[in-house]
């Protein structure tokens, strides 16, 4: 029978770069060699985008569906059982690490659910809002803003901190987003609005009194893009022209994908991910299907028909709208 453990340690790396994180984490703990290895900064394991989701309480922990490979992968949480009772929801991501609500308790926490880092975020009251951002994940900082669907501004705390910021704004706010360095939002009417000095507003070009999905998303080279849902099963994309500082239309974003939801948006990159579409809008249909719609050609495409179960949309889990989160798993 061939030693595993004494594979060339090369080989040992290619391996490692083609494995998703929860068969690396697997992998690593086969033998000391293969341990050794893989704590090389050089191999890393793939990175996929996850889709969250609303589960009843499972023993195996927080189930995730991986795009890329087509199917689930169970991550055990700490302390399962009060996140998945009927205390903790998840309602926001960034850089791997997950926001948890517990509408009982009125707290909210940061939770990393492949290292198992957990991070107390102060009191924020058990009063319904609409939408938790994590603006900022690193080691040295982290900032989360939260967003009320019938209030104006919005409240905001970081690392260090021990109460919430209240910042006002002229208009009930969608999104928000830090973008090299400064704040930006977008109101209910679909204005993106730069918090800086000076300040500067963009307001959307079609008019409309009835409320429409809009998100912003910072690709992995820097821009900043505006997401807007036309209809149940039509998106239009803008990006933000760094020489005029005016907001542009397009039907290309190259190599990219786009994955929105009410939550948490994000740009990711599709090459070299199988079953990844490049220039796409990952989203879920009002039937819970996980759908792609094609900017160039503006058509819609079923991805994967999502058995999701029974809804958990009720107030004890999530402030409102969707059932589901993206999330990239990241190992710190």
């Amino acid at each position: 029978m061939a030693d595993w453990a004494t594979l060339q340690t090369d080989i040992v790396g290619v391996i490692i770069k083609k494995l998703a994180i929860p068969d690396y984490i697997r992998f690593r703990a086969v033998c000391t060699s293969w341990n050794h290895v893989c704590k090389d900064v050089s191999y890393s394991p793939r990175v996929d985008p996850w889709l969250m989701l609303p589960q009843n309480p499972n023993p195996l922990g927080a189930q995730f569906f991986c795009i890329p490979e087509r199917k689930n992968q169970n991550i055990r949480l700490p302390s399962t059982a009060s996140f998945f009772g009927s205390v903790w929801a998840p309602v926001g991501s960034l850089n791997g690490w997950l926001i948890y609500f517990s509408q009982t308790y009125g707290t909210m926490q940061l939770v990393n659910p492949i290292s198992g880092s957990q991070i107390q975020l102060p009191p924020i009251g058990r009063r319904t809002f609409s939408k938790a951002k994590l603006l900022e994940m690193n080691e040295r900082n982290f900032i989360v803003a939260i967003l009320y669907g019938d209030e104006k501004g919005y409240k905001i705390t970081r690392k260090g901190s021990n109460n919430w910021s209240t910042v006002e704004s002229k208009h009930i706010l969608d999104d928000i987003i830090k973008h090299r360095g400064r704040l930006y939002t977008c109101d209910m009417y679909g204005t993106v609005e730069l918090w800086a000095e000076p300040p500067r507003a963009w307001p959307d070009e079609e008019v409309t009194h009835q409320w429409r999905f809009r998100c912003l998303v910072e690709t992995p080279a820097g821009d900043l893009i505006r997401v807007k849902r036309q209809s149940q099963n039509k998106f239009a994309v803008c990006t933000l022209d760094k020489g005029t500082f005016s907001w542009v239309e397009t039907e290309s974003i190259g190599d990219l994908a786009l994955f929105v939801s009410h939550y948490n948006s994000f740009c990711f990159p599709a090459k070299d991910h199988p079953n990844l579409k490049a220039n796409c809008i990952y989203f879920i249909d009002i039937h819970n299907n996980l759908c792609a719609f094609n900017l160039e050609h503006g058509t819609k495409e079923l991805v994967e028909t999502l058995e999701i179960g029974p809804g958990r949309n009720d107030h004890y889990r999530r402030p409102q709208r969707d059932q589901l989160l993206w999330f990239i798993p990241s190992l710190k």
